[in-house]
């Protein structure tokens, strides 16, 4: 780990707590509301490749008019998810060591503003709805590297979904299969 200089990190399931849908737990709705309003989260592909927005998302859902209530909710979802702290800790730490921090997700254009507004110290965002691209192709990882003239065996990515970690080593970037529900002391020893 003595050549690593660049921490790339995903945001959901890493950096931002569980799947984007977890928000409906805060919700006080009942099982065939959440069952309804889970669409919502269904088939994200156009939404990260930045193709459609979160509004015009919903309107393709077509939920019935009583569900109404809940479109400013869901449209500004980014906005209630949970930020795990452990994780927001672990980043400041690696800053003061000196490490470069970078983003690399797929994302929705609504919450990759949302996101660049409130992580403050990251040196480099790479978020699919930029470059209507998604990790699972690859295309990704050549964009960050390119874009920020990093060297892959240089880098290090963090990742909750072990096909991002395949496609990081496809291009020589060792990485870490996080798991939010286990203590990850030894991703946080590595460094």
């Amino acid at each position: 780990m003595n050549n690593i200089k660049n921490i790339i990190f995903d945001l959901g399931g890493v950096i931002l707590k569980g799947q984007a849908s977890s928000v409906l737990n805060k919700l006080n709705i009942n099982e065939n509301e959440y069952k309804e309003l889970s669409k919502f989260f269904d088939n994200w592909e156009d939404l990260d490749k930045g193709e459609i927005t979160l509004e015009e998302k919903y309107d393709m859902c077509n939920f019935p008019n009583e569900l109404d209530k809940y479109k400013d909710f869901l449209t500004n979802y980014f906005k209630v998810r949970d930020i795990n702290d452990d994780v927001i800790k672990f980043i400041n730490e690696l800053k003061s060591k000196g490490y470069k921090i970078y983003i690399l997700s797929d994302n929705n254009k609504e919450t990759a503003k949302y996101i660049r507004s409130i992580l403050k110290n990251i040196d480099g965002f790479v978020i699919s709805c930029d470059y209507r691209a998604i990790k699972h192709d690859g295309k990704l990882f050549e964009i960050l590297l390119n874009e920020y003239s990093l060297k892959p065996e240089e880098c290090y990515f963090i990742d909750d979904l072990v096909e991002n970690i395949n496609m990081a080593k496809r291009y020589n970037i060792e990485g870490y299969l996080f798991d939010e529900n286990k203590d990850n002391l030894e991703l946080y020893d590595k460094f």
